[in-house]
Order: C-alpha cells, then sequence, then structure tokens
C-alpha cells in the first residue's frame, strides 16, 4: 500500500522546485531529531502511508485552512478515481507548485526566516542541474522513504509555527 509512481515527464522542473522547498526546514533547530525518529522509527509501511496522508492533510490546511486542505485531497482523490493515479498526482504537483510552495515561501518571508529561503534557493538550484542532468529519469517514485521525509518536514514546519508553545518558553 501507498506507493506512488509518477511519470515526470517534461516535468522535472516543477518537481525540483517543489520537492527542493522541505530544505527550508536545515534552518531550524529543530530537524535533526524530528527527521531521526521519523527517517529510524520502525514503522510498518501501512502506518507510514497513513501518517503520509494525515501529515499532507496538516501541512495543506496551513494554505487554505482545513476544509480547503479536504476540499483539495478529496478532489485529487476523486481525480485518481476517475482519470487514474498520473492525473491525480498531476492535480497534486499543480498545487504544490502553484499554491502551496509560493505560500510556504511567504510564510517563511512573513516570519524572517531568512536563512530557510536561502536554503531553499541552493537545493532549488541544486535540484535543478540534477534533474537537468537526469533527464533520462522519467518516472518518481514516492515510496515510504519520501513519505518519511514529508512526514519529518510537516512536523518541522508544524514546531516552528507552534514555536511559542515549546517547553521553557511558557514555562512548562
Amino acid at each position: 500500500m501507498g506507493v506512488y509512481t509518477f511519470d515526470v515527464g517534461v516535468l522535472h522542473p516543477i518537481v525540483a522546485v517543489v520537492g527542493a522547498h522541505g530544505a527550508t526546514d536545515l534552518a531550524t533547530r529543530q530537524w535533526p531529531p524530528i527527521y531521526a525518529v521519523c527517517c529510524l522509527a520502525p514503522l510498518p509501511p501501512v502506518i507510514v502511508t497513513g501518517l503520509f496522508i494525515a501529515a499532507s492533510l496538516v501541512h495543506f490546511a496551513e494554505d487554505g485552512g482545513p476544509d480547503g486542505s479536504l476540499a483539495l485531497h478529496s478532489l485529487a482523490g476523486f481525480a485518481w478515481l476517475a482519470l487514474g493515479a498520473q492525473r491525480g498526482l498531476e492535480l497534486m504537483l499543480a498545487y504544490l507548485s502553484l499554491v502551496h510552495t509560493p505560500a510556504h515561501y511567504a510564510r517563511c518571508w512573513r516570519r524572517r526566516r531568512w536563512g530557510a529561503l536561502v536554503a531553499a534557493a541552493v537545493a532549488t538550484l541544486v535540484a535543478l542541474v540534477a534533474m537537468r542532468r537526469a533527464r533520462a529519469v522519467r518516472v518518481v517514485r514516492v515510496g515510504h522513504a519520501i513519505q518519511r521525509l514529508v512526514i519529518a518536514h510537516v512536523w518541522t514546519e508544524w514546531c516552528v509555527q507552534h514555536e511559542r508553545f515549546r517547553i521553557g518558553q511558557v514555562g512548562l
């Protein structure tokens, strides 16, 4: 369950830009332990995929609220069922590139996370060069390792957003 194969075709640059936005995590104190837990926890694949879907719902709620996130995921699910997995994944990639990634960068800008924006810019450049050189790569496989990275990214960003609730800052 839960391994998604996506034919990227000519969408290499878009995949590179979207994938690189997670590099903003590198400019946080929270990322090392979160990524370690997410990547090393001995979880069955079905649990990883469930957490991946839940994380996606939570993360996209930052863009359009819980109702918007649920509507988007429902629309992608319907597209998947009616038009096939490829179209459902293309819809999500369109959302990620046109709405989520720019909104994510805007949140970083508003929070004055300059290091995060620099990390993302460097990662985007590296990803674009790598994708250009790997033109023979036609398929991206969103397997459980990638899903774990997405879960870690969402958890890290949640911690950044809720930083004022950290232990020690509010007397907890």
